[in-house]
């Protein structure tokens, strides 16, 4: 992972070259950032446009908060409901999530970060794929929308994606977002299923399905990774 030093301090980041027509930048923690650009930008061009961010990234890294781990919370908000949350120790791992009663049941051999996250992260993501499709079905719905596949990572760089042959690709953790940036995420990747890059008919029509959409973006750069549980 390459790094660079901006006001005497150190940052590692990493660079992700996709289908985009600009270069942007999305910090993941105090000492880190992403870098995603179009296939053919240069390093030379991803090191000038990184330092002449450099007084946003030094500015924003220091207001980004570190991961809470789960050991230490007592609640999480999903979509805007908050589900409580108990962690305790036991002889066998087991994470057992129960959406009617907005409760979560965490039971691990070791209290520690790491194990937690190990037991708790496949459970969670396997939720968030049923929350993530339920609301893609009745977005599909009401706007016509058709997609091909659905999958979920846990990409730093961006937070979702849509392919050539209509497939639909989110991070997981975004079911931790506000529900009208939850929202607003997976229209801007439906909206790619009829316009391919970010021209200026893309907005016009996400404008459409999403009349906050430059607010709900402005958000996600600014403050979605301080919504991550897992960076």
């Amino acid at each position: 992972m390459p790094s660079i030093i901006l006001a005497s301090k150190k940052f590692r980041y990493t660079i992700t070259r996709q289908s985009a027509r600009s270069i942007r930048l999305r910090l993941v923690s105090p000492r880190s950032f992403t870098v995603s650009c179009p296939r053919l930008t240069s390093d030379i061009a991803i090191h000038r446009f990184i330092l002449q961010h450099s007084d946003w990234i030094t500015k924003n890294s220091l207001r980004l908060p570190p991961p809470q781990s789960l050991v230490h919370l007592t609640g999480i908000a999903i979509l805007g409901q908050s589900y409580s949350l108990s962690v305790s120790r036991n002889q066998h791992d087991s994470v057992v999530i129960l959406p009617d009663q907005l409760q979560i049941n965490i039971n691990s051999k070791a209290l520690s970060p790491a194990h937690i996250r190990l037991i708790a992260e496949p459970r969670l993501k396997r939720f968030a794929y049923t929350l993530i499709r339920s609301e893609l079905s009745r977005l599909c719905s009401q706007f016509d929308f058709t997609y091909s596949r659905l999958s979920l990572k846990n990409q730093k760089s961006v937070f979702g994606s849509c392919s050539s042959k209509n497939n639909l690709n989110f991070n997981w953790q975004i079911i931790f977002f506000p529900p009208d940036k939850f929202r607003h995420i997976l229209l801007h990747e439906l909206t790619h299923l009829l316009h391919r890059n970010h021209s200026r008919d893309y907005w016009r029509q996400l404008a459409v399905y999403d009349p906050d959409y430059a607010q709900n973006n402005r958000w996600l750069k600014t403050s979605g990774i301080r919504f991550l549980l897992f960076r």
